[in-house]
């Protein structure tokens, strides 16, 4: 269950993280009288058709669902003079257009376009940021560089790709494109379902984020596409690149490696198109993106040189139409399908572990939504994201065909010989969503309520053994080396894998037993319901109610999850100089890299065996790869000694936050804000003496030893604490000309649990195993978390 508690003095504030704007106000007459029954018709290029509403009792109204763009609204009543506006609406902010009307008299018009919205009576701290603002500054254009320009954010995270929000881990964000979720399961970070210039507005959400939104810990990047329009319209960008414009490095020159390709080679095209099939109907949107990269690169630690290519092709289209006025239907489907040639791990160092995956990924996306009459808006959406890996890994069965690991040597962790993974075990990473809401406007003499309830089941599956080899092993194990410290290699031009060396550098056998196919659905079903009720014109409250309910099911019917989880807040605020509290919790993802710990799917099971036979080396030295020659030290059988606590569950985040601000006029404002978060629900493994053990056996009844059981369960005994401070300004000093921008402050960022690994999601720390022999100020002692960065 989860309460969100909003108390404010000053303008109303509706439910945020939404694909559209609203728009809002009171209608007044010259003695400031509320004036009920005014009628509002807005209009706009964005927007099929018209749509209409009155003033309420209380003489406010609402138009809910407005795509984002410039609009023109007309303010009409018997006996007064109509009174025309002009506004610019954001995606998932209210617009504020209140009016004067004076009586009878010369029709009033008023272009308040260069004002901006101002988000001083909003709760959440967010920044929303439009392709055409992108295209005018010197950056990417993807969602992560999007959204490296709001506050309070930091791409100082362990994993490329991630953004770490006020502490945050980097992989507990959402990333939304037209309303759905197209993070990667494991990372968090973004799948590329987007074309960057078919991006027509982002908002990124990082505190006091509203309860319509969970499955989070950090916060909300909500990106929504180009939809059309009545006039035909389109762009076409290409950007070029030639290799051997960027130096070379002192390695490459040293391994006297050049840098080739040519332009051909290395370019990337994109293309849009939209406009009518049938006016204020039927529009139709296409976007297209074909990038080629080819170009030398270098292999670290043995300076070998390959090609780097890079096949990428992305196409977008889009319909939106209008079935009535004020109900909208609206689906797209974006296929991307990528090819590359690229060392198996970062850290490979020999061209035989090179592979050419295929990763097709692609979204299907279905969304209605409608104004039932002027006080009722309801929306549905459903959609389908899978991304899957082809190609990955080896395809020789044969056990001197292995990837070998050195883990003293070069990089620390210098892969040779054959490529890790197994192409024979693809992965896929899917997930489906189904949503909707309504919006209930309800005006009664005590104040104006906007009554917002929905529902959203979120499902996300995991499809992969975990096959870590073609061969089922992976050695750990040196190569050798030329007096000169470089690799030996041998007739055939290859690594030279050592067997039998002195410690540290025995070899260390890992055997695998995947099960192919192994898959895992992690179900998140969520209801809410939020009343913002707007007392007066000073004082408003906003009361809302999540409730999630968290289920998995895998492979061989384990169960590991069956849990559920909460969210508060409170603001406060008053007129021109705006002061604004809240309180929320977050609870994190529920992410298949640790709630799938307990199963086969991605996680093969494993015997770790050390190396008794006689010392040797080469690919051809048999006692290495005779299963005589090791014996079996370690296992982890993740269905036998892999344990998950009754009711395990997600982190969660305590956040509290004080804002301050004032309006620059009508054209601008400025705004800082404290924000403290508090961690805390860890998922941790327990590997402790009273913690068990267990007889592990293999599918023919072999046992294989007895080991420690791992013990999962939540622990407040870890912390992550942040505080800073985030200072927010704009002004529109003219039409052409804005100045916004952003600073924010880690104060403090500290904790003794990072909680996640480079490349891997969520992890648990090692803080309780064997905590006997392990004290705490010495294995996971409190201070600056790796996402620290002061300014």
């Amino acid at each position: 269950m989860g309460l969100a508690l909003i108390l404010m003095v000053g303008a109303q504030a509706w439910a945020q993280g939404r694909q559209y704007g609203n728009l809002r106000g009171t209608a007044k007459d010259a003695t400031d009288s509320i004036l009920p029954g005014v009628t509002i018709e807005v209009t706009s290029e964005a927007l099929q058709g018209t749509r209409t509403t009155v003033t309420d009792l209380n003489g406010n109204y609402q138009i809910v669902g407005l795509p984002p763009g410039q609009y023109s609204a007309s303010f009409a009543l018997q006996n007064f003079a109509t009174v025309d506006r002009q506004f610019n609406v954001e995606v998932g902010r209210d617009t504020a257009v209140n009016v004067a009307m004076p009586v009878g008299g010369v029709r009033e018009a008023v272009d308040v376009l260069g004002a901006v919205p101002t988000p001083l009576t909003e709760t959440e701290i967010s920044q929303n940021i439009t392709g055409d603002r992108v295209d005018t500054l010197p950056m990417a254009r993807d969602l992560f560089s999007i959204a490296e320009l709001a506050p309070g954010l930091t791409a100082n995270t362990v994993t490329d790709g991630q953004i770490a929000i006020n502490g945050s881990f980097g992989y507990d964000n959402i990333y939304l494109i037209d309303g759905v979720d197209i993070n990667d399961n494991l990372l968090g970070t973004a799948n590329d379902l987007f074309i960057e210039d078919a991006i027509d507005e982002t908002q990124i959400l990082t505190s006091g984020i509203s309860a319509e939104y969970g499955r989070f810990s950090g916060g909300v990047v909500n990106a929504i596409t180009k939809s059309g329009g009545n006039r035909f319209s389109g762009s076409f960008r290409a950007s070029l690149f030639k290799p051997d414009w960027t130096a070379r490095t002192p390695f490459e020159i040293e391994n006297d490696n050049d840098r080739t390709g040519t332009l051909a080679d290395n370019t990337t095209y994109e293309t849009t198109v939209g406009g009518p099939i049938v006016r204020d109907r039927l529009w139709f949107f296409y976007a297209n993106r074909r990038q080629r990269e080819s170009a030398d690169d270098t292999l670290p630690v043995s300076g070998a040189s390959f090609v780097r290519s890079v096949e990428n092709d992305r196409n977008l289209i889009k319909l939106t139409g209008s079935i009535a006025p004020g109900h909208t239907l609206e689906g797209s489907y974006l296929r991307n399908m990528t090819n590359q040639v690229r060392p198996s791990i970062p850290s490979a160092i020999d061209p035989a572990t090179l592979t050419s995956p295929e990763i097709p990924n692609d979204l299907w996306v279905a969304t209605y939504r409608g104004a039932v009459n002027s006080s009722l808006f309801i929306e549905g959406r459903v959609s389908r994201r899978e991304f899957g890996s082809r190609n990955q890994g080896g395809t020789l069965t044969a056990a001197k065909e292995s990837p070998f690991l050195s883990v003293f040597q070069g990089t620390g962790l210098d892969l040779f010989n054959a490529p890790a993974f197994d192409s024979n075990d693809p992965e896929d990473r899917n997930n489906r969503q189904v949503t909707a809401s309504a919006t209930y406007f309800l005006p009664t003499e005590l104040g104006t309520h906007s009554i917002k309830g929905g529902f959203e089941h979120f499902q996300s599956t995991r499809t992969t053994g975990g096959s870590q080899s073609a061969t089922s092993f992976i050695f750990i194990a040196p190569y050798a080396e030329n007096p000169d410290g470089s690799p030996l290699l041998d007739a055939d031009g290859r690594f030279v894998p050592l067997f039998g060396a002195p410690a540290p550098f025995f070899p260390i056998r890992l055997e695998y037993f995947p099960v192919l196919g192994a898959s895992i659905d992690i179900n998140t079903l969520s209801f809410y319901v939020n009343d913002s009720w707007a007392v007066n014109d000073h004082v408003s409250v906003n009361l809302g109610v999540r409730a999630e309910k968290i289920t998995s099911d895998a492979t061989d019917s384990l169960v590991g999850l069956d849990t559920s989880a909460a969210v508060p807040r409170l603001s406060l605020g008053d007129g021109r100089f705006t002061f604004q509290t809240t309180y929320s919790h977050y609870v994190g993802k529920y992410s298949e890299s640790q709630f799938a710990r307990n199963t086969i799917v991605g996680i093969a099971p494993e015997l770790e065996q050390e190396y008794i036979g006689p010392p040797g080396q080469g690919r051809n030295f048999a006692p290495g790869f005779d299963d005589a020659n090791y014996e079996t030290v370690g296992a982890d059988f993740p269905t036998q000694n892999v344990f998950f606590e009754d009711g395990l569950k997600s982190p969660r985040t305590k956040e509290f936050t004080v804002s301050g601000g004032a309006a620059l006029g009508t054209r601008g404002y400025a705004k800082v804000t404290y924000i403290n978060r508090r961690a805390s629900d860890f998922v941790e493994d327990f590997v402790t003496l009273d913690g068990g053990s267990t007889t592990v056996t293999g599918n023919d009844g072999e046992e294989f030893g007895t080991f420690s059981n791992l013990n999962f369960r939540n622990t407040d005994a870890l912390e992550r604490n942040y505080d800073g401070l985030e200072f927010q300004g704009r002004f529109q000093a003219t039409n052409a000309f804005l100045i916004d921008g952003s600073y924010t402050v880690q104060i403090n960022n500290d904790g003794n649990f990072e909680g996640e690994a480079r490349s891997a999601g969520a992890i648990s720390s090692n803080a309780f195993d064997y905590p006997e022999v392990t004290p705490a100020n010495r294995y996971y002692p409190t201070g600056r978390l790796k996402n620290f960065q002061r300014h």
